[in-house]
């Protein structure tokens, strides 16, 4: 398979991860050093993003994505911009709009996982 195709599919599994808060494919997808800037500015990391799905704080009602580009940057790195149709409810705090991913997905030796990621509020 090649990267791009694996990128496909691990992105994939990181949407159902989300929708559904599977904690254990999320811990498996997000490396422990994750630079996450949410839309609102704020650093997340990895420990933050699985504690607010494992307490139900984060809970999302629907993910479509609308349009993707996949750019491999070599054997180890591909760079990931997504563009999803969200609602979601966060702390209390209900969001919907569509919003543009951008990740980085980084191959270790041993697997792909997600070493940064940025969000913004499109509409």
């Amino acid at each position: 398979m090649d990267t791009k195709t694996q990128i496909e599919a691990l992105e994939s599994r990181l949407i159902e991860a989300m929708k559904t808060s599977n904690v254990t494919e999320l811990d498996a997808l997000l490396a422990n050093n994750l630079i996450f800037t949410n839309q609102n500015g704020h650093l997340v990391s990895k420990e933050d993003d699985l504690n607010a799905h494992r307490s139900g704080e984060m809970e999302i009602y629907t993910l479509e994505t609308s349009a993707q580009i996949i750019e491999v940057l070599n054997d180890v790195t591909a760079v990931v911009s997504v563009i999803k149709d969200m609602s979601l409810s966060y702390a209390g705090h209900t969001s919907v709009g569509i919003f543009r991913f951008t990740r980085v997905w980084h191959n270790n030796g041993t697997n792909w996982q997600i070493v940064a990621a940025h969000s913004s509020q499109v509409i």
